[in-house]
């Protein structure tokens, strides 16, 4: 079955194409799946963000991953490459299904899909609750969107009910996560994805982030603010 992108005027209008796509391709098109339900039901981009994510095009990069993991094993393409494969994970792909006029509403939702689980190795976030917990408040302190804030009682809610015993942990990454958002500049906003073939904590040291052996340290400054 042949199914070509068709521009999305209105929410709705992406929540038909992304109901079309799903049953034309299952979830075998899970990058346009997510652009098209990101478009009907999640937040706009703020201006100053649409401008900063001009200056990364491609929005979404090409990721070859067989090449990642050919490289150095202390390179951050090579972490980044270990991150995925360790949880079952892929690069975040866009194709042609997905309109421009819908793209271009939704660069920062396609940016932050793909540099999410670059988030999680530069931060040495693991993959657990309490290593989302410190993405989510290092995208909550980027001002990534609103939308963020919006989910954030129902995240304290219930990531402690799935595990009680790591509600420490997830306070503290929580923490060391947002400390670590307000005082960077915008990662979403820079090419991650050039620096694949440099040593990760080269990568940490230039972009102002403890190197993993020292996260600890971060943490224990969060938790004394």
């Amino acid at each position: 079955m042949t199914l070509s992108p068709t521009p999305s005027p209105s929410r709705f209008g992406s929540v038909l194409t992304m109901i079309r796509i799903i049953a034309a391709h299952g979830t075998r098109r899970s990058g346009d799946i997510a652009i098209h339900k990101a478009d009907a039901f999640l937040g706009r981009m703020r201006p100053e963000l649409a401008a900063a994510l001009r200056r990364v095009e491609p929005v979404v990069p090409a990721i070859d991953l067989p090449a990642l993991r050919s490289l150095p094993e202390r390179s951050f393409g090579r972490a980044y490459a270990r991150f995925l494969d360790d949880n079952g994970l892929h690069p975040f792909v866009v194709t042609e299904l997905t309109s421009s006029q819908v793209m271009q509403r939704n660069l920062h939702w396609a940016r932050y899909a793909v540099v999410h689980d670059m988030f999680h190795v530069l931060l040495n976030a693991g993959s657990d609750l309490a290593g989302e917990a410190k993405v989510y408040a290092f995208t909550l302190a980027q001002r990534i969107s609103w939308v963020f804030w919006l989910y954030l009682p129902l995240a304290i809610v219930v990531m402690p009910l799935l595990a009680p015993h790591r509600f420490g942990a997830m306070v503290r990454g929580f923490r060391a996560g947002y400390a670590a958002g307000k005082r960077l500049p915008m990662l979403m906003a820079q090419r991650l994805e050039d620096r694949f073939g440099e040593g990760l904590e080269e990568v940490r040291a230039g972009l102002g982030l403890p190197a993993a052996g020292r996260t600890a340290g971060l943490e224990a400054a969060a938790r004394a603010a």
